[in-house]
């Protein structure tokens, strides 16, 4: 029987193994996380790790990518070193109410996104915030969008995807509790958000209504399962994240014209126009979150973060002050704005050469900047689209809300020059962190929030801007 050696930190562990496996899958079944953002289509290179041994294909430079390599003998495969991620947004600043709790003594608010849930932990009696805990969304190992996991789940691997995230969030709890010193199981109240496909995933309902159209979900959540309480959606692709974004963001208690934009793999859009609410979905993919990227990575130790023109050369920051290891999505759009500031890169993404420095060992590639440009005209013709059917320029939008985690960290006139965002939205931004965590702790904090909310969802007016010939033209010419 052939063996495979995992060397992975300071271990060495060797596993006997039968048939000619693919390598991720042997992995993941030995229990080490492999990563397939790209559903193992061999494109992402993410599941890359160094390797030697009887394999097939054999390895390259000593790498092979896990997800296409079959195991046909001994072997021996080192692991990368998982990194922590750092910078991942959590609520800001909640509005002044009057608290009204849930039952319990400790309650805890989870947004499951895409790419990372992040959590935090609340002393109900006392409203206030004791601890907060974050961590990648494990699903990523099946694939790094909503689609590729509505394909996996419908493929047989929901009970798998349904685990990976219930375990996410009992570790969540565990690690806030133990961060608060309180038992774990003190914890007795939980409101759980996302996006419609994540929640979903999470109660393992099958989401065959949300692939394929008209993608009308036969369930919209605002119910409590297992004890988690989980926000109204709007529809197959607006989900209780932006249910709790507009919440938290007061957008329907605007005076004037108000636009949030959670920003990140699934973008939503939602207007508060002439007392009526409008919402739409575009997907941007992962590239805002280092996915696809060549030297693309989340925000970890390392990560290149910010990026400007200095005396006619490049200069960068990297999370942690640490030796470059890649370069993070607010990185990506500093890079960007800052090679077409020096001339390298030019308004229709064409670079003079076929890649560009940013930072020793981390560089842009033409496929980056395609893959930039098609999540970046994603958003912008999303925004652009929604305030075009409902009849208003950008000038007449008075507040313009940007969310999400890479919200969080993005420079606003590097977002406008490469037109992520219309410039004349640059001086009306504000970054409001995870709105959408922010608005799970409203419920927490306030019973009658949740009222709010359905109030929100059945109110909402969805914008479809699939066959869209408006969002096409805002999209080609973005």
């Amino acid at each position: 029987m052939p063996d495979i050696t995992v060397l992975h930190g300071n271990q060495r562990c060797t596993h006997a193994f039968t048939g000619t496996p693919l390598l991720h899958e042997l992995l993941r079944s030995l229990g080490y996380a492999v990563p397939t953002p790209c559903g193992g289509k061999g494109v992402c290179g993410k599941c890359a790790v160094m390797a030697q041994g009887a394999l097939d294909p054999p390895p390259a430079h000593g790498r092979c990518l896990a997800c296409v390599t079959r195991v046909l003998g001994d072997a021996e495969i080192t692991l990368p070193r998982e990194e922590e991620l750092r910078n991942i947004a959590l609520a800001g600043a909640l509005p002044l109410f009057e608290a009204h709790p849930m039952p319990g003594r400790y309650g805890l608010a989870v947004d499951i996104g895409t790419t990372t849930l992040a959590a935090q932990l609340i002393d109900l009696a006392h409203a206030r915030v004791l601890a907060s805990a974050s961590q990648r969304n494990p699903q990523r190992e099946v694939s790094d969008n909503v689609i590729g996991r509505i394909e996996a789940a419908l493929a047989g691997q929901g009970a798998q995807l349904q685990q990976l995230v219930k375990d996410a969030i009992a570790k969540l709890t565990q690690e806030a509790a133990t961060a608060s010193q309180i038992d774990p199981n003190q914890v007795d109240a939980w409101v759980v958000t996302g996006n419609t496909t994540m929640l979903y995933l999470l109660t393992g309902r099958d989401p065959e209504t949300l692939s394929h159209a008209p993608f009308e979900p036969d369930w919209t959540a605002d119910e409590t399962v297992e004890g988690m309480y989980l926000p109204p959606c709007i529809g197959a692709f607006i989900g209780a994240d932006t249910v709790c974004a507009i919440l938290s963001t007061r957008l329907m208690h605007h005076e004037g014209t108000a636009l949030l934009a959670d920003i990140g793999t699934n973008g939503e859009v939602a207007l508060w126009h002439g007392g009526t609410l409008y919402c739409c979905a575009t997907a941007a993919g992962p590239a805002f979150e280092g996915g696809g990227i060549r030297d693309g990575v989340g925000s970890i130790a390392g990560a290149v973060d910010r990026v400007w023109v200095e005396d006619g050369m490049l200069r960068y920051t990297t999370i942690a002050d640490e030796t470059p290891v890649g370069i993070c999505g607010s990185g990506l759009v500093d890079a960007a704005a800052a090679l077409l500031e020096t001339g390298q890169l030019d308004e229709t993404g064409a670079m003079d050469n076929d890649e560009e420095s940013i930072a020793p060992g981390v560089a842009l590639t033409g496929q980056d900047i395609r893959k930039l440009q098609l999540a970046k005209g994603a958003i912008a013709a999303g925004i652009r689209t929604l305030c075009k059917t409902v009849g208003i320029g950008m000038e007449q939008v008075d507040a313009f809300y940007v969310a999400g985690g890479f919200g969080a960290h993005l420079d606003m006139d590097n977002a406008a020059k490469i037109g992520l965002i219309p410039r004349a939205l640059v001086q009306k931004a504000v970054s409001v962190g995870n709105a959408a965590l922010a608005g799970a702790m409203m419920m927490l904090l306030r019973q009658e929030f949740i009222e709010e909310a359905r109030n929100i969802a059945c109110k909402a007016q969805v914008v479809t801007l699939s066959g869209s010939a408006a969002f096409s033209d805002a999209f080609v010419d973005s």
